[in-house]
Formats: C-alpha cells, structure tokens, sequence
C-alpha cells in the first residue's frame, strides 16, 4: 500500500512539474518574461513579411448588393485578403477584365471566413469583389494587407 502510495505521489509531482512548464535542470525560470518581438522576412513578397499598407473596411451590404475593391499589381507583389461576416452568405471572388471579358481567378460562395494570399499573375488591375448572398443585411469586416507596390482603391 505505501508502495502504491509514493508511486502516485511521484506520478502526480511528475505531471504537475511538465503542466507548469518545469524542467529537470534545475534552474528557476521565469515565464512570466515577454517573448522577443518577431522580426519581419527581410524579402517584402513572403507571406509573412510586415505589410506595406493596411486596408480595413465595414461594409454593410444589403441582400444581393455588391462592392469591389480595385488592386493594381504585378507578380512581384501580393495581398493577404480577410475577410469576415457573421453568417454563411457571403460570396466573393477576385476577378480580371482583360480584353473586355472577365477572368475569375478565384470564387467562394456562402462563407463567413477568408484568409487567401493574392499573387497577380500579370501586371493589372484585379476586382475583389464581395457579396450578400443572403436575404438579410450584412456586415463584412475587410483587412486587405498590401505587399510590394500593390495599390488599392474602393470601386
């Protein structure tokens, strides 16, 4: 019984020692101390990179309305897209007009969420465009983070 009884004891030191975030080299410490600032990729066309301007909207959209932000761009630049809405009807794309017809390069119905990192594959002018596919008001929250010359206006 006293056998059982240290076993658990030392078990249960054990896993309170690795939940609280101890080691066994015996120094003391403090994790309360702030973590380093994480520094940006040096190469701006990283995903990961600090952005070179931030966009950030509410638009509220009736059902069926529309609004589009312009992005001007070449391949050496790119946009991180966010976008949020409190229900599933949402409906967006990001889209060209080249020669006078429309290129989709990419589309998503009925989402409350977007995360997408746009790379243009040529330099040109790319519609984001962003929809209530619902039957009720909508309020889409956008933050389009700019990298390398990538320029943004509202439509």
């Amino acid at each position: 019984m006293i056998r059982s009884t240290l076993l658990s004891v030392t078990c249960l030191a054990a896993l309170a020692t690795a939940a609280c975030g101890g080691d066994d080299d015996g120094h003391d410490h403090d994790h309360d101390a702030p973590d380093a600032a994480a520094t940006p990729d040096a190469d701006p066309t990283t995903p990961d990179a600090a952005p070179r301007e931030v966009i950030t909207a509410t638009q509220v959209l009736q059902p069926g309305e529309l609004v589009e932000g312009v992005m001007h761009g070449t391949p050496a630049d790119h946009a991180v897209i966010h976008l949020s809405a409190p229900t599933a009807t949402m409906d967006w794309n990001i889209h060209g007009h080249a020669d006078g017809s429309t290129q989709t390069v990419f589309e998503e119905l009925d989402v409350m969420t977007v995360d997408y990192v746009f790379v243009p594959s040529a330099e040109a002018d790319w519609w984001l465009l962003i929809r209530n596919g619902g039957n009720v008001d909508l309020e889409v929250t956008v933050q389009v983070d700019l990298h390398g010359d990538m320029t943004w206006s509202w439509e």
